[in-house]
């Protein structure tokens, strides 16, 4: 291999790391350890904590940039400034690790689209917002050298939505967490969900889908709902709060938590439950598995390319549906263990360091 200069832009607007922060802190060990003779040097917000932490690694050269925070600010800065920092560091190549439109950049450009739910779902973004998006996706995507698709079905969106020629994507699946043991006699009668509150993901789906369950009242099973407040968060309060006080009270929502809490949720639960209907890859399916969590989702999108044979799938939307798979893993403890054996093989088909040897590949092609 030749030797190559990577520029890394991880900026955003996230002060705690989400879904493209976690895929690059996972990807950057496995990028620099393909080839000894890549350097990577990092941009990064002030905001971004897990960015500023990453010191004293061989390689990597971490630079804290000062950005406007918002998002409209944010775009006019990557449309008319990042160019010119990115000239001056003099690199082989721009890795841009989610959707980001830099029309000034003369240097090759490696993008990768996690999902493009702005076209898929565009009341997640509202209308206008979602309008103006579509064309900066559009843009960057062809701006773009290459295009690093995170699952098939998102190469198949970029084809779809953006005109993005076949010759010029890559299909690199997201690696997924090592397994970790998980005792049996702690689990406890509780479903979990993790992920953003927004109504693509089907929360009031999966709360009706609960709260229809005699059996699962009467076994004494509760839901957690895990995550940060997005667009549905107004309407499931108001589910919620008409709900029967006994029911209330079987359902909790911490919101966002740390990781060590969210540790103990994926390992105690009994299942974890995920009924989205607007996924560009679903990480959070393999997180649950790599903790032994049977699991459920909607068969919809990415996740059955994710889940395969390794859980129950639904159709999307579907309550009663919902409903006797939640009931199965409650009441079926062989099914629990199969899906539990089921997930950990699966695993082995998703792996970070796969990840991280074929981003560099992809990277590399501009340097034969």
């Amino acid at each position: 291999m030749t030797d190559t200069h990577i520029l890394i832009d991880a900026i955003n607007d996230n002060a705690d790391p989400r879904g493209p922060d976690r895929y690059l802190l996972e990807l950057l060990p496995h990028l620099l350890s393909v080839d000894p003779s890549t350097r990577i040097t990092l941009l990064y917000a002030p905001w971004q904590r897990a960015f500023s932490a990453l010191t004293a690694i061989d390689r990597l050269t971490t630079v804290e940039t000062p950005t406007p925070r918002k998002p409209l600010g944010r775009l006019i800065w990557h449309a008319t400034c990042f160019a010119g920092i990115a000239h001056s560091h003099a690199a082989d190549v721009v890795f841009l690790p989610n959707l980001i439109w830099t029309p000034r950049l003369r240097i090759p450009s490696v993008i990768t689209a996690h999902d493009l739910l702005h076209f898929r779902t565009p009341e997640k973004f509202g209308t206008v917002k979602a309008a103006i998006l579509r064309r900066v996706i559009r843009l960057a995507l062809a701006r773009a050298s290459r295009v690093i698709a995170v699952s098939q079905f998102t190469a198949s969106d970029a084809e779809t939505f953006a005109a993005v020629p076949r010759d010029k994507l890559r299909v690199v699946l997201e690696g997924g967490p090592d397994p970790r043991p998980r005792d049996k006699a702690a689990v406890e009668r509780r479903f979990l969900f993790v992920g953003k509150v927004e109504r693509s993901k089907g929360i009031n789906t999966l709360i009706d889908a609960f709260i229809a369950s005699e059996r699962l009242a009467q076994a004494g099973y509760g839901l957690v709902i895990v995550g940060p407040p997005g667009n549905a968060s107004s309407d499931i309060a108001a589910r919620l709060n008409a709900l029967h006080p006994v029911d209330r009270a079987r359902i909790d929502l911490p919101g966002f938590v740390p990781e060590t809490t969210l540790e103990q949720l994926y390992l105690t639960s009994r299942a974890f439950v995920f009924p989205s209907v607007s996924e560009g890859f679903g990480l959070v399916l393999l997180e649950a598995m790599a903790r032994g969590a049977p699991v459920i989702a909607a068969n919809a999108t990415s996740l059955p390319e994710v889940l395969g044979d390794a859980g129950l799938l639904v159709p999307p939307n579907d309550s009663t549906r919902l409903r006797l798979a939640m009931e199965r893993l409650a009441f079926d403890d062989a099914l629990c263990d199969d899906l539990h054996d089921k997930g950990r093989a699966r695993l082995a088909c998703f792996a970070w360091e796969k990840a991280g040897r074929e981003t560099s590949q992809v990277l590399q092609e501009f340097m034969q």
